[in-house]
């Protein structure tokens, strides 16, 4: 059952995030995937996505960057090279020190500032209620919160008490820190020669 919840999710990350990849996700073992990347933009929403989908479970995420020595192709598969080894490290080391919402390697000394927001952004989120992630969820979105009372049938007062508690305004500030630093400075780098983010 599971598996088919994770061949169901690759299959949607591919439709979602289709204009940001080089080549597809797709599961290279039973339950590992991987993909590759042509801008680190979406990484903070694919982080979200994996978590949303399995909350349960503890997704490890791991992004390395680097050169490929293989050429791109449909999906991510039979790929070598910098990019793809720095993505294995990340993953090693999300296992070693149980670290959950991305682990980044290959960046450079943009590893620490990635890596430091990213532990921060998930222990924030590991101490929200089932409540709070629904709402969460929908503000990630792009919903306003009058919308999310309406879809919830609650009070607008009842989600902006939520949203205060739930500490949203400084995780999407912190957030949007991120992307800056993504977009800001690991793009550029991505442009430069045949440089892409490996997502496993």
């Amino acid at each position: 059952m599971i598996q088919q919840q994770f061949q169901a999710l690759v299959v949607a990350l591919n439709k979602k995030f289709a204009g940001k990849l080089f080549s597809k996700f797709v599961i290279t073992l039973g339950d590992e995937f991987q993909g590759l990347l042509s801008s680190s933009s979406p990484i903070p929403d694919i982080i979200w996505y994996l978590e949303e989908a399995f909350p349960e479970l503890g997704l490890r995420v791991g992004i390395g960057f680097g050169n490929l020595y293989t050429p791109f192709q449909k999906y991510a598969i039979n790929v070598d090279g910098p990019a793809l080894h720095a993505a294995r490290s990340a993953i090693e080391n999300a296992k070693l020190k149980r670290a959950l919402g991305g682990v980044f390697s290959g960046f450079g000394q943009l590893d620490y500032v990635l890596n430091g927001i990213a532990r921060i952004l998930w222990f924030h989120r590991s101490k929200l209620t089932n409540h709070q992630r629904t709402i969460l969820n929908f503000l990630h979105q792009g919903l306003s919160q009058a919308e999310i009372a309406d879809r919830l049938r609650v009070s607008r007062q009842n989600i902006s008490k939520q949203v205060a508690s739930s500490g949203w305004f400084p995780y999407s500030e912190a957030e949007k820190s991120w992307r800056i630093i993504l977009s800001d400075y690991v793009d550029p780098l991505m442009g430069a020669g045949n440089n892409d983010a490996h997502c496993n």
